[in-house]
């Protein structure tokens, strides 16, 4: 067991609140990540990291590759 003891009321209650602030991000944090799994499962049925490593491809493919430049000044 851990005891605090705080200097006054108004620092008890200064704390008091940032720790339900802290609660509510972490439920908000919590739907997220439950979303995301949710989301997940539609993003396996586009072929998961396959399918995005084939985009990508795709993209430098029509790019001329991830560095491509033209070569020269400007004309």
């Amino acid at each position: 067991m851990i005891m605090v003891k705080f200097r006054s009321n108004e620092e008890h209650k200064n704390l008091l609140h940032k720790v339900k602030k802290m609660k509510e991000y972490a439920e908000m944090i919590e739907e997220c990540l439950e979303e995301a799994m949710d989301d997940e499962e539609e993003y396996s049925y586009r072929g998961g990291s396959n399918y995005r490593r084939e985009m990508d491809e795709e993209d430098m493919h029509m790019r001329g590759g991830r560095y491509s430049y033209r070569r020269g000044g400007m004309r």
